[in-house]
């Protein structure tokens, strides 16, 4: 939803302008500003299984560190396949391991039925599915931006969802107050489940019918 947009635009220019030349100063490169955003995003899962706040409170911070590591190969001229590669694969293992963090922590609260379990099973499929539809369309030469909850759509929701759970929580002590434990986490999880399968299936109806009228169809 935010890719190609001017709100990308401005966010990047940003990061060129005030937090790119912190990192040239400190001489790190892209690599090593990935595996920085990887160490968050560890961070992000052991605390979300414990204090979902500061799950999300490391959630934004390795969802910031992520854009940086484009952003400083981009001004240093540094973009290579090797980094590029490199820098996707963590992606992968960095918003697992973060989904894993609240898996634990559902467990931890002896409230993981069957119907939670469902819930992030579909997360991790439409996650995985959502990379997977663009890597293979721009493999066959597509760009593939469309979609709803593209990865820092995702990083975004639970980012504040982890930070504003415990307050919501708090309500629950107040009299005649009506919401469940983990109510916030919870829409968030069912809005990710349901918005990155529906994401996936869009960029592979667009992709679909742009190579339909290429002429690429079996």
């Amino acid at each position: 939803m935010l890719k190609g947009t001017i709100l990308e635009t401005e966010y990047y220019r940003l990061l060129e302008r005030y937090l790119v030349p912190i990192l040239v100063k400190l001489k790190l490169r892209p690599n090593h500003v990935s595996l920085i955003g990887l160490a968050l995003s560890l961070a992000a899962g052991v605390a979300f299984a414990f204090r979902p706040f500061w799950g999300g409170v490391f959630t934004l911070l390795s969802g910031l560190v992520d854009t940086l590591d484009g952003s400083l190969a981009r001004s240093t001229g540094q973009v290579k396949k090797y980094g590029a590669f490199l820098d996707s694969v963590l992606d992968r293992y960095a918003e697992l391991v973060i989904y894993l963090g609240i898996y634990f922590y559902f467990y931890r609260q002896g409230s993981l039925g069957h119907g939670l379990t469902l819930v992030l099973l579909l997360i991790l499929f439409g996650s995985l599915m959502v990379s997977y539809t663009r890597a293979r369309a721009e493999g066959l030469g597509q760009k593939c931006l469309v979609g709803l909850l593209q990865r820092g759509e995702r990083v975004i929701l639970l980012g504040i969802g982890g930070m504003a759970n415990p307050f919501f929580n708090r309500l629950m002590e107040l009299p005649f107050s009506r919401s469940a434990p983990d109510a916030v986490l919870m829409v968030v999880l069912v809005i990710l489940a349901v918005g990155t399968n529906l994401t996936a299936l869009w960029r592979f109806w667009h992709v679909l019918n742009n190579l339909k009228q290429e002429g690429s169809s079996y």
